[in-house]
């Protein structure tokens, strides 16, 4: 199963939140210099943790996007559902009935690897389910923040 780039760049987004100074709302430009993403390509990304609900996002001119509950109570499922979707991994295009002769069994052998993956799945999602992303800040005082993003933005632009 191969994941989209965007997975990894949502941890990193949630991340980043999580250790904004004072917790302040961080710009997008911002982050996308840091990840060293495009803006648009990342304001496709955090619309869909905004519309997952683990991102707010303000459009005045001191806003930009702030973590809607604590990092701790964000889940690696959470962030994968909202990057995946919640579809099931497999479905099937039922080519083995086009196959083979006997329809029973064909039948009864496409249930049965659906299932083999549709248990595969649930522990896999369960898994994710027991992730907090703070587990990722273990070792920062990130509870008021650490670092102001956009003063590390700003010194990355003056490097290059």
């Amino acid at each position: 199963m191969k994941m989209k780039k965007s997975l990894e760049q949502s941890v990193c987004v949630l991340l980043m939140l999580a250790m904004e100074l004072k917790h302040q709302p961080v710009k997008n430009q911002v982050l996308s210099s840091i990840l060293g993403v495009s803006d648009t390509y990342l304001r496709k990304v955090m619309r869909r943790l905004v519309k997952a609900g683990l991102v707010r996002s303000d459009a005045s001119k001191d806003g930009g996007y702030t973590l809607v509950r604590p990092i701790d109570h964000i889940t690696m499922l959470d962030v994968f559902n909202a990057v995946e979707g919640r579809q099931p991994f497999c479905r099937l295009s039922h080519l083995a009935r086009r196959i083979f002769v006997k329809d029973q069994m064909v039948l009864r052998s496409e249930n049965e690897v659906l299932q083999v993956i549709s248990d595969a799945e649930d522990d896999f999602r369960a898994h994710l389910g027991q992730y907090p992303l703070s587990k990722a800040l273990e070792g920062i005082q990130y509870k008021d923040g650490v670092v102001l993003w956009e003063t590390k933005a700003q010194h990355e632009i003056k490097r290059k």
